[in-house]
């Protein structure tokens, strides 16, 4: 687990740097098909103001796009997920900043992954490693290997790191 930077309270950033060119990272995060192999089935209009639905509900429009710089999946006006791609040491970095609205609760039961002790608008335990597991599926998409899923021990480091956060 690499810890996210908190950009403010409703907004984390994760930064990866994968061995691969922006172009190859680019076609990962930006291109319907690939997206639907690694993070979820994706149905996808490639252009600024493009509506966009991701598996399970999450939908919303490209609120910015720059190829092959970045892309912003807006689902409100308070909220977006935006894939930034920069030049790394030994590839391409990227840079996933999603923002909440300031009123998103965490799904209302008492598993692991729902804790949100930040409260109203603030990433829940699933969410951070959702994000984190979503990462290293890229990675292992990217370089063609087997990553084994560890969703279940990201919720138990990210529930101990969110505790001491908010304590």
């Amino acid at each position: 687990m690499e810890n996210p930077t908190y950009l403010d309270k409703n907004t984390v950033l994760f930064v990866r740097e994968y061995a691969v060119s922006r172009d190859r990272l680019w076609q990962a995060v930006s291109q319907q098909d690939e997206l639907s192999i690694w993070f979820m089935e994706t149905n996808l209009e490639l252009r600024i103001d493009g509506k966009y639905e991701f598996k399970d509900g999450w939908n919303g429009w490209i609120g910015d796009l720059r190829e092959p710089e970045f892309i912003q999946f807006n689902s409100s006006h308070k909220s977006f997920t935006r894939f930034e791609l920069k030049p790394g040491s030994n590839g391409t970095e990227l840079r996933l900043i999603d923002r909440l609205p300031p009123d998103m609760t965490a799904p209302p039961d008492n598993h692991i992954q729902n804790q949100q002790p930040g409260g109203k608008g603030t990433h829940w335990v699933g969410l951070l490693a959702g994000w984190d597991d979503f990462l290293k599926a890229l990675k292992s998409h990217l370089a063609g290997e087997k990553i084994e899923d560890n969703y279940e021990t990201l919720c138990t480091q990210y529930s101990n790191l969110l505790q001491k956060k908010y304590a």
